[in-house]
C-alpha cells in the first residue's frame, strides 16, 4: 500500500518524467555516437585498403607480377599493413597468391563471409571486405580486412550506452522511490495537522526544517495564514461578545421606553415624544451597525482596487478649514501645519473619514479653551498626519486598547458615540499599508497616522 501510493505520487510521476526525458535522451546521444563513430571507422578502414591497394598496384605497374608478389610476401611477412588480406589471381581466375576463394574481378567492394580467426563473438563468421582492382594483362589484386572490427567497435558503443542507460534507470527508480517516500512524510505530516485543525484543535501549526526548501517556506506561508485566520476569529469572537454587550444596554432603555409609554402615554403628545425617543435610540443602533459594515469593508480590502494618487496636503487643508468653525463654537482652537505638496496613494474618502474621526475626538474630548493642532510632513519614505491636542489626554495603560471595537473610556460614557471610530482609523490605516498610534502629548493626546509615501 505505501509503495503503491509513493509510486502513485506527484514526486515519483515528476522523477520518472525525468527519466524517460533523460533515457530518450541518451538514447539519441547513443544512436548519434554510433553513426559518427561507426562511419569514420568505416571511412578509416576503407582508405587504408584503397591506399594499399594503390600501393601495390604501382609495384605492379613499375616491375609486373613478380614484384606485386614480392611486396605482397613482405608484408604478410612483416604485416607492415596492419594484418590485410591479400589475393593475386591470374587472367584464368587461379590464385597466386592469398587464400581468396575463386571471385569475378569487377572492381569494387564486396564482402566474403568465412570461418571465425579467432576474434570474432563466439558463435558469429568473419566478415571480410574486399577491395578488387582489375590489373594489366588481365590479373587481377584483392585487398580486404575483417570488416567485424569496425561493427565490433560500434557494437561496443551501444552496449556502453546500454548499461549506462540501465544503471541510470536503477539509480532514478531507486532515488524516486526514497525522494517519494520523503516527500509523502512530509505531505502526511501537512495532512496531519490540517485535519487536527478541521477537527477544532486551531492553534496546531505545521513543523518546520531547519533547511528551507519550497515545502518549508510553503508551510512558513501556511502557519501565516493559520495565524491570520486565527487572529480573525479571535477578532471575531471578541467582536461578537462586543455587539452584544454594547447593543444590550440601548435595546433594553428602548424596550423600556416603549414599555413606559404603553403603560403611561395617555395623549398624542406623549406617545409622539416617546416615539421619537425609540427612534433616536435605533438610529443610534443603526449607527453602530453601519460604522461595524464600514470597518469590515475597509477590512476586506476591497477598497484597494480604487486607489489613486492625490494631494493629501490639500485635503488635508480643506477639512481643517471645514472644522475651523466647528471647534470655535464649541470654545476650542484649531489649526494646521501642513507641509506643501505630500502626494498619497489610495482612498480620498476613507483617508479624509480617518482624519475627520481623529478631529470629531479631539473636539469631543477635550475641555473649553483647548488647541487642537493637525501636522503633515514627510520624511524618509513615510507620511506623518498627526491630530495633537492639550486635553486630559489618555491613561498610558489606555493607549493600544482604545483601537479596539466598542472601547469607550470611562470620561466619555456620558456622551454620544459608539467606541468604533477608532477602529475605522486603524482599520483605514491598516488598508494603506501604515499604522496608527496614540501617545501621550504632555499635556493631552498625540494621534498620529503613518502612512507610506508615493
Amino acid at each position: 500500500m505505501r509503495l503503491a501510493q509513493t509510486v502513485r505520487s506527484a514526486a515519483f510521476r515528476l522523477t520518472a518524467a525525468y527519466v524517460l526525458l533523460f533515457t530518450v535522451s541518451v538514447g539519441v546521444l547513443a544512436a548519434l555516437t554510433w553513426f559518427l563513430v561507426v562511419s569514420r571507422l568505416d571511412l578509416e578502414f576503407r582508405n587504408h585498403i584503397s591506399a594499399d591497394t594503390h600501393t601495390l598496384s604501382a609495384e605492379y605497374t613499375a616491375g609486373g607480377l613478380k614484384q606485386l608478389l614480392h611486396a605482397i610476401s613482405e608484408r604478410q611477412h612483416n604485416r607492415t599493413a596492419g594484418g590485410l588480406y591479400y589475393s593475386v589471381l591470374d587472367p584464368q581466375g587461379r590464385t597466386l597468391a592469398g587464400t581468396a576463394e575463386r571471385h569475378s574481378c569487377q572492381a569494387g567492394w564486396f564482402e566474403v563471409v568465412g570461418p571465425p580467426d579467432g576474434d570474432e563473438p563466439s558463435g558469429e563468421m568473419e566478415r571480410l571486405a574486399i577491395l578488387a582492382t582489375p590489373l594489366q594483362q588481365g590479373y587481377c589484386l584483392m585487398v580486404g580486412d575483417d570488416y567485424g572490427k569496425v561493427r565490433g567497435v560500434g557494437t561496443l558503443v551501444l552496449r556502453t550506452f546500454g548499461w549506462v542507460i540501465l544503471v541510470t534507470l536503477t539509480l532514478a527508480v531507486a532515488g524516486g522511490l526514497l525522494l517519494s517516500s520523503r516527500f509523502l512524510k512530509r505531505i502526511e505530516v501537512i495532512n496531519r495537522t490540517v485535519e487536527a485543525i478541521i477537527e477544532g484543535d486551531i492553534r496546531q501549526r505545521i513543523p518546520r526544517r531547519a533547511a528551507p526548501d519550497d515545502l518549508d517556506r510553503l508551510a512558513a506561508t501556511l502557519n501565516r495564514m493559520l495565524d491570520r485566520t486565527n487572529d480573525l476569529m479571535e477578532s471575531l469572537r471578541h467582536v461578537t461578545s462586543d455587539i452584544a454587550h454594547d447593543l444590550r444596554t440601548p435595546l433594553g432603555r428602548l424596550r423600556n421606553q416603549l414599555e413606559d409609554a404603553k403603560a403611561h402615554a395617555g395623549t398624542p403628545e406623549e406617545f409622539r415624544a416617546a416615539a421619537e425617543s425609540a427612534i433616536a435610540e435605533v438610529d443610534g443602533l443603526l449607527g453602530t451597525f453601519s460604522a461595524i459594515l464600514r470597518i469590515a469593508q475597509i477590512e476586506s480590502g476591497s477598497r484597494r482596487a480604487g486607489f489613486k494618487t492625490f494631494s493629501l496636503s490639500r485635503v488635508v487643508d480643506d477639512v481643517c478649514e471645514s472644522f475651523a468653525d466647528v471647534a470655535e463654537d464649541a470654545g476650542k482652537t484649531l489649526s494646521a501645519d501642513v507641509a506643501p505638496n505630500i502626494a498619497v496613494n489610495g482612498d480620498q474618502e476613507l483617508l479624509v473619514q480617518a482624519l475627520v474621526n481623529l478631529i470629531e475626538n479631539a473636539i469631543a474630548y477635550t475641555p473649553q479653551g483647548s488647541a487642537i493642532t493637525v501636522g503633515l510632513k514627510q520624511s524618509d519614505g513615510r507620511i506623518g498626519l498627526t491630530v495633537a491636542d492639550n486635553g486630559p489626554g489618555v491613561p498610558a495603560e489606555e493607549l493600544e486598547r482604545i483601537f479596539q471595537r466598542f472601547v469607550r473610556l470611562e470620561p466619555s460614557r456620558s456622551t454620544a458615540g459608539n467606541g468604533l471610530g477608532l477602529s475605522i482609523v486603524a482599520a483605514v490605516a491598516e488598508l494603506h499599508g501604515g499604522a496608527v498610534r496614540a501617545q501621550n502629548n504632555h499635556p493631552g493626546l498625540r494621534m498620529e497616522l503613518s502612512l507610506p509615501a508615493v
